[in-house]
């Protein structure tokens, strides 16, 4: 058999569908490396992104594959050849089926090099979830483009089943009548979660989705040896099989979170610092421009004594006043995006991330909070990062506000970070020039 399978390997086109699906694999994961260098589960729920499209690209090289007995006139040959069509088939179907599981996986692979150094946080059984569920439908593809090149020997048949495979994800939802759990179970292309680092997938869906791709492989296959009516039973079986795992769509999550993942990791020593588990590898990074940060908040009467990742909806930043906010984001290689700048971004805004006040709430005046930040800062306005017709009213508030004692500066400052943590008005927290004359 091992002979077998190397004859196939040198006369067939696996391998150089292999080359083409892994180079393609990585180099879609690598086009746009700031998608999941935050984490092993983000990158292989992005990979499911690009599956319609590698996914067309197996289908293609099986249909081309498929149609070989056909081109070189040995149907008549191989059909009195006295052994089962089963077994001729085997080895075709086990190099290609291989290959395209082992492209998938190695694409995922090269990628995870990368961030193996900052990315601490690995659930494996889920991520593996993840990955068997993508590498299956890879190996559906392959085998079915075997079956339909049999079938359909025709020139166009590789690339119109490509074209067709391609657009799979715009008419999933029209396909199962909009139903989410149906479109992402049976196109897995169509993953779950959004751009979130928490995002997850559970293992209940990973696996409802592992029986239906088996059940849809070994139902190709079948097709491709015997071509018969009755290879249909196994994709039908792992159909149902899914639906009751997930309990006909009742126990399908929409856009699930890893809570593990957002649970927070702390430094031993004060003042604290604390991360996401999930970017628990960059705590290190994240420290020293967060405590340079709360030094200069320290100036003031109630300022924050630790510092979280932002990790709560927007909304709820004012629940979490003696907190400082780290606005966490991960660069192209996997460590902490502008580190440099990290303090500044933390300092702006009083110490409080931008967020989103209830329509009924004026916001406080972003005159005074760009003073007090600047005085924060002991900088000019004109260096913060501001339009530049509001740099000249921010220095003229951020000049008086020098002028005061350093007690009642800071009392005023302090002031308006609660006046932006509550979306007061603050308009009366920094006297304006004409009142400080």
């Amino acid at each position: 058999m091992t002979r077998i399978l190397r004859i196939e390997l040198r006369r067939s086109g696996v391998a150089w569908m292999g080359v083409l699906l892994l180079v393609a694999g990585t180099w879609l994961l690598y086009a746009a490396p700031y998608r999941w260098t935050s984490g092993y589960m983000i990158l292989a729920m992005d990979q499911r992104w690009y599956l319609s499209f590698l996914t067309g690209l197996a289908v293609a090289a099986g249909a081309w594959q498929g149609r070989r007995e056909h081109r070189s006139g040995v149907l008549e040959l191989f059909a009195g050849v006295p052994r089962p069509r089963a077994q001729q088939v085997a080895p075709i179907l086990t190099v290609y089926g291989i290959t395209a599981f082992v492209t998938y996986a190695g694409a995922w692979g090269l990628a995870a090099v990368s961030i193996v150094d900052t990315a601490e946080y690995l659930r494996a059984g889920a991520v593996a979830g993840v990955l068997v569920a993508g590498a299956l439908a890879m190996v559906t593809a392959a085998w079915f483009g075997l079956a339909a090149g049999r079938l359909l020997p025709y020139l166009a048949t590789a690339p119109l089943l490509a074209v067709a495979t391609f657009a799979t994800p715009l008419v999933a939802k029209g396909i199962t009548g909009n139903r989410e759990w149906l479109s992402a179970l049976l196109f897995p292309s169509s993953t779950l979660g959004g751009p979130d680092d928490f995002a997850t997938v559970p293992g209940r869906f990973s696996v409802a989705q592992v029986l239906y791709l088996t059940g849809l492989a070994a139902s190709v296959a079948l097709l491709f040896a015997v071509a018969r009516k009755r290879a249909l039973l196994p994709a039908l079986l792992g159909i149902i099989a899914a639906v009751l795992v997930l309990q006909g769509g009742s126990a399908f999550v929409k856009e699930p979170i890893d809570a593990a993942a957002r649970e927070l990791v702390c430094t031993a020593d004060t003042p604290k610092v604390c991360v996401a588990r999930v970017h628990s590898g960059v705590l290190d990074e994240v420290t020293p421009p967060a405590r340079a940060a709360l030094a200069k908040l320290a100036r003031l009467p109630d300022a924050p004594t630790s510092a979280e990742e932002n990790i709560i909806p927007q909304l709820d930043i004012a629940n979490y006043p003696d907190s400082m906010p780290i606005p966490m984001s991960i660069g192209d290689d996997g460590h902490v995006y502008e580190a440099g700048n990290l303090e500044h971004i933390m300092v702006s805004n009083v110490g409080v991330l931008p967020f989103v006040c209830p329509d009924e709430s004026p916001g406080t005046d972003p005159v005074v909070v760009n003073a007090a930040t600047a005085w924060l800062l002991g900088v000019d306005p004109a260096q913060l990062d501001l339009a530049t017709e509001d740099v000249a009213p921010a220095r003229k508030v951020w000049l008086q506000l020098r002028k005061l004692d350093e007690r009642e500066a800071a009392a005023r400052v302090s002031a308006v970070r609660r006046a932006v943590l509550s979306c007061s008005s603050g308009d009366d927290l920094l006297a304006r020039p004409a009142a400080l004359r």
